[in-house]
C-alpha cells in the first residue's frame, strides 16, 4: 500500500511540473526559433563551386554559390572571410600555412526558384582571387548579411565541398617569392651576389663516392634497381668510358642521368646512338672559343664528321648534378644547326632534368656558385610557370597571384635585355637566347629528342619531329617530369615562399 502511494505522489508531481511548464508565457520559447530564422543557411552538399576560365585557360578564380532558406541582402562584403591551408614551401618538413582567399566580388543572385515568376534572393555568390581548396573555410561574420526584414544574420561558418587538393591549392596560391637571394644571379635580383664558378679538378675517389651516394638514393626511392646501379658504376669506371670522358666529375654527370627521362644521353655520347652513328670523339672541359656560349658547346668536326662537346673550364669543379642539366641539354645538339627554338627546347629539357634530379637530392641547389645560381634562375621561373593545365606547372605564363610582377617577383628593371618582367620560363629562356643572337627557325630533330619528348609529354613523337615552338606548347599542356609535389620540393630548395 505504501509503495502505491509513493508512485501516486511521484506521478502527481510530474503532472504538476508539466502543467507548470505548459503554462509559461509562449515568448520565452520563441527566442531560439527567431535566431534560427535569422541565420538559415543550407550548406553542406548544396554549396557549389565553379572554376572560371577565359579562352580555355584557367583564370585562377572560383565562384562559390551558397543557398539560403530565405531572402537575404548583402550589406558588407568585408565581413565575409575565406581561408584554407596550403603547403609552406620554406618549412623544413613542408608543413602547412594558412592562406587568406580574397573575395573579389560578391552578389545576391535573384532566382525564380519556384517557376512562378517571383524573384527570390536566396543565393549568395562569391568570386575568389584563386582556385579554392576542398574544405576551404567560409566565415560569414555578423554584419555582412541581413534577412528580408533587415535583421542581421548571426555569424556562421561553412566549408567548401568541392575544390583543389592541398598541393594544387598551394600552386594556385603562387607566385613563389625568393627569401634567400644568395641562390640567384645578380642579373635578375639586385640583392643577389655574383658568385664565382667552381673550378678546379675533382679527383676520381671523390667523384666516384659522390656518384655512388647519389645513385644509392635513387635505389632507395625505387627510381632504379640495385642491379642497374651496379651496372652503371661498373661502366662509369670502365676504361672505355674514361677514354671518352677523362674528367671524373663530367663522367659522373653523365651517368647520374640513369633513372631520368634523359638517360638516353648516355648511349648518345658513348654508343653512337646519335645522327652520326658514332661515339663522341671529345667530351671535356675546354675553351669553346665562343663568348656567347653560356656553359657548353657541341659541334660536328669537319675532319671526320664526329661529334664533340666541350664545357667551359671554369665549371670543372661544379656539382656533377648541376652539370647533368647541361649534359642532357648538349646531347640534343647533334649537328651544326642551332636555332632559337632548338636552344629553348634543349634548355627547357635541361631545366626539367635539374628539377627531376632535385627530387633525389636538392643539396646542389643550395650551394651558391655561378652555374648553380644560373640554374636556380631557370628553376624559379619554371615553378612559377604553367598555363594550359594551371595550376599544374608548365612552361608558359599562367594566372598566378600578382602575375604583373612576373616569374621573378621583385626582379631588376629593366631586365638584362632591356625589356620588362619575364612572364614565364619560356619567355626568360627565349629572350636570353635572342640576346645572344640565336636566329629563329625550326631545326632538324633526332631520335634522342623523340625519346625526351615521348617520355616527358606521354605523346608519340613524330618521326620527323623538329625543334619547334610546338614542343614548348606540348610541354606546357602536359609534362610528367615535374608534378605538383616536385614543384613544391624545388621551391623549398630555392627558399621561395608563397606570395603574401
Amino acid at each position: 500500500m505504501l509503495r502505491r502511494l509513493v508512485r501516486s505522489n511521484r506521478s502527481t508531481v510530474k503532472a504538476r511540473e508539466g502543467n507548470a511548464s505548459a503554462s509559461k508565457p509562449a515568448f520565452e520559447r520563441l527566442e531560439p526559433r527567431q535566431l534560427m530564422a535569422v541565420s538559415p543557411v543550407l550548406a553542406g552538399a548544396k554549396i557549389k563551386t565553379v572554376n572560371l576560365f577565359s579562352g580555355g585557360v584557367s583564370s585562377n578564380q572560383s565562384v562559390i554559390t551558397i543557398p539560403f532558406s530565405g531572402d537575404i541582402n548583402l550589406v558588407d562584403v568585408t565581413k565575409i572571410r575565406m581561408y584554407a591551408y596550403a603547403i609552406n614551401p620554406i618549412s623544413a618538413k613542408l608543413g602547412q600555412i594558412k592562406k587568406t582567399i580574397h573575395v573579389t566580388a560578391a552578389s545576391i543572385l535573384p532566382t525564380d526558384i519556384n517557376g512562378d515568376g517571383t524573384q527570390e534572393h536566396i543565393f549568395l555568390s562569391l568570386t575568389t582571387d584563386r582556385l579554392v581548396r576542398k574544405n576551404s573555410t567560409i566565415v560569414l561574420n555578423s554584419g555582412g548579411l541581413t534577412d528580408k526584414n533587415g535583421d542581421t544574420l548571426a555569424t556562421q561558418t561553412l566549408h567548401v565541398v568541392k575544390g583543389q587538393n592541398r598541393e594544387r591549392f598551394t600552386l594556385a596560391c603562387r607566385a613563389f617569392v625568393p627569401t634567400d637571394f644568395a641562390r640567384f644571379t645578380n642579373d635578375i635580383f639586385a640583392s643577389s651576389p655574383g658568385p664565382a664558378a667552381a673550378g678546379g679538378t675533382i679527383d676520381e675517389p671523390t667523384a666516384t663516392a659522390a656518384l655512388l651516394a647519389f645513385l644509392n638514393k635513387k635505389v632507395t626511392l625505387g627510381l632504379i634497381t640495385q642491379a642497374k646501379e651496379d651496372a652503371t658504376m661498373t661502366r662509369y669506371s670502365s676504361t672505355a668510358a674514361k677514354g671518352t670522358i677523362p674528367d671524373h666529375n663530367l663522367r659522373a654527370a653523365l651517368f647520374s642521368l640513369v633513372g631520368t627521362f634523359a638517360e638516353g644521353a648516355i648511349a648518345s655520347w658513348l654508343d653512337g646512338a646519335n645522327v652520326t652513328g658514332k661515339p663522341y670523339t671529345v667530351i671535356a672541359f675546354q675553351d669553346p672559343g665562343d663568348a656567347t656560349v653560356p656553359v657548353a658547346k657541341t659541334s660536328v668536326r669537319a675532319i671526320d664528321g664526329r661529334l664533340r662537346t666541350v664545357f667551359r673550364p671554369e665549371y670543372s669543379g661544379e656539382s656533377f648534378v648541376a652539370l647533368s642539366d647541361w649534359v642532357a641539354h648538349e646531347a640534343l645538339h647533334q649537328d651544326n644547326q642551332f636555332g632559337l627554338q632548338e636552344e629553348v627546347v634543349a634548355t627547357t629539357f635541361g631545366t626539367l632534368i635539374a628539377a627531376q634530379q632535385a627530387q633525389v637530392d636538392s643539396s646542389f641547389m643550395k650551394t651558391p656558385t655561378k652555374l648553380v645560381n644560373m640554374e636556380n634562375d631557370a628553376l624559379l621561373a619554371l615553378v612559377n610557370s604553367g598555363r594550359a593545365s594551371f595550376p599544374y606547372p608548365g612552361v608558359k605564363n599562367g594566372n598566378m597571384i600578382n602575375f604583373a610582377a612576373g616569374v621573378f617577383q621583385g626582379q631588376k628593371l629593366p631586365s638584362e635585355d632591356g625589356g620588362g618582367v619575364y612572364t614565364s620560363v619560356d619567355d626568360f629562356l627565349r629572350r636570353g637566347y635572342v640576346l645572344r643572337g640565336s636566329p629563329s627557325g625550326a631545326t632538324p630533330g633526332n631520335s634522342l629528342l623523340n625519346q625526351y619528348y615521348a617520355t616527358v609529354t606521354t605523346k608519340t613523337a613524330a618521326a620527323n619531329m623538329q625543334f619547334s615552338d610546338q614542343i614548348i606548347s606540348d610541354l606546357d599542356s602536359l609534362q610528367v617530369a615535374m608534378g605538383t609535389h616536385a614543384t613544391i620540393v624545388v621551391a623549398q630548395a630555392l627558399r621561395a615562399a608563397l606570395i603574401a
